[in-house]
């Protein structure tokens, strides 16, 4: 019997603790989709180009969710997410963005 409530326990917790997750995972995702909507309108970026964008911002708002994260860590990780804005974007669109700073500031952190 004793077993069976230990059994019952874990398994408890770990469902709960996979719900948590895939909640985060989904406010990530909309979250990202929403701002590759966002740069896609100002720009005029393709869909792929939209999707590849969904995909970085959803992975920074991943990781910006989590609890443990230093200022440092948010440093680095805005300079990387505008280095991968810029690379994708070709001159004439970098113009663009640098024209409206705050949307670049709303996309990198």
């Amino acid at each position: 019997m004793k077993k069976l409530i230990a059994v019952l326990t874990l398994f408890l917790a770990f469902s709960i603790s996979a719900n948590a997750q895939e909640k985060r995972s989904s406010s990530s995702t909309e979250k990202g989709k929403k701002e590759a909507a966002e740069l896609t309108e100002y720009l005029g970026l393709t869909p792929t180009q939209n999707a590849d964008f969904a995909r970085l911002f959803e992975q920074k708002n991943s990781i910006l969710e989590t609890k443990d994260i230093t200022q440092e860590r948010k440093a680095e990780l805005s300079r990387v997410i505008e280095d991968k804005i810029r690379a994708s974007l070709n001159a004439e669109q970098v113009q663009m963005l640098d024209k409206n700073p705050e949307l670049l500031k709303k996309l990198t952190h």
